[in-house]
């Protein structure tokens, strides 16, 4: 199996840190983010990896190289302009002719990567997405009303429970019959999931309690610098 890791953004919200490194580069635990995420894919198997890279994205591959130092295979797409999390697969297409893994470049988890790909396997959707709880307790507290606006129930700051989405997916290949070829900007998310929802096919979730973090700001970098990373 192929495994794509999406390695482009700015990382803008870790300004001043990515001005000057690409936020994949970021140190943890005495190796850089990216290097943790390529190991975890490796400890499964997954030893032929494609990585999307643009900003300051001559750092990774200077850094990475061909991948043979870490036991794997590298090869890279630099974006010239943002395509998105699914445009940027386009050029990969001829290559990912059977189940791939696409994960982002600052996902640290422990994720049992077999049993996620045992289960897509399984389920034979076009896509499984890698799925959390997520908890968030309201800042006030709720009401709910009649027709005539009496008060029917009232709830102190409730905590409210959802399941939440990783940048962790396990794809088919006919996955690229929903990316337009063009230069438009198109996402997993914003844009493949609700046309493949409208399409009536599968899309499977595959909930886990292992430990899962996106560094995306500052308070999620601080947060795994100051954690083991399980």
């Amino acid at each position: 199996m192929k495994a794509v890791i999406l390695a482009g953004g700015k990382g803008t919200r870790l300004r001043p840190f990515t001005h000057i490194v690409p936020k994949p580069l970021l140190p943890f635990k005495e190796r850089p983010i990216l290097e943790h995420v390529i190991l975890y894919l490796k400890n499964y198997g997954i030893t032929d990896i494609l990585i999307t890279i643009s900003h300051l994205g001559y750092q990774i591959k200077n850094y990475f190289g061909d991948g043979r130092d870490l036991g794997v295979k590298i090869e890279y797409f630099e974006e010239k302009e943002p395509l998105g999390t699914a445009g940027c697969l386009l050029p990969f297409k001829d290559k990912l002719n059977s189940t791939f893994l696409v994960m982002g470049g600052d996902n640290i988890t422990a994720l049992k990567l077999d049993e996620f790909m045992k289960f897509h396997r399984e389920k034979k959707g076009i896509a499984t997405i890698a799925i959390f709880e997520f908890e968030e307790k309201t800042k006030w507290g709720i009401y709910e009303l009649n027709h005539d606006h009496s008060v029917s129930r009232f709830l102190e700051k409730p905590i409210f429970r959802h399941n939440a989405g990783t940048m962790i997916f396990c794809l088919e290949p006919e996955i690229f019959k929903y990316i337009p070829a063009s230069h438009d900007v198109v996402n997993i998310t914003d844009h493949l999931i609700p046309k493949i929802l409208q399409s009536g096919e599968k899309l499977y979730g595959f909930k886990f309690s292992d430990f899962w973090l996106d560094i995306g700001s500052m308070d999620d970098y601080t947060r795994i610098l100051n954690s083991d990373g399980r």
